[in-house]
């Protein structure tokens, strides 16, 4: 039978009920012995899905919504650093393109 109530926790019993926070932590502690996955806080993993997130080219107001960020500013702020890195390695890219171009068009001459 359902206990939840109104409330949506992320993680709950199959009854809705909240789990207790020591619960999820010993979880990802076997979690990450079972599989020999390196030593990063639970928490970690939402960093790393917003940095991949940014590195895979995905805009930064879906990136916010999918944190649950009410404003835009606060992932602008949180994660502007792999912004930056993720615009330079757009900058390389496009470098590349010209310098493929130039390549191709010199062997043609």
């Amino acid at each position: 039978m359902w206990e939840g109530g109104e409330y949506e926790f992320l993680f709950s019993s199959w009854q809705g009920k909240p789990m207790h926070p020591s619960s999820i932590t010993t979880w990802w502690s076997r979690f990450k012995k079972r599989y020999n996955l390196p030593q990063i806080r639970f928490h970690d993993l939402r960093h790393t899905s917003a940095t991949l997130l940014i590195n895979s080219g995905v805009h930064a107001k879906i990136i916010s919504s999918r944190l649950g960020h009410a404003d835009i500013r606060t992932t602008m702020n949180t994660y502007g650093h792999a912004l930056q890195e993720a615009d330079q390695e757009a900058a390389k890219h496009l470098e590349s393109l010209f310098h493929s171009d130039n390549k191709k068009r010199d062997a043609k001459v």
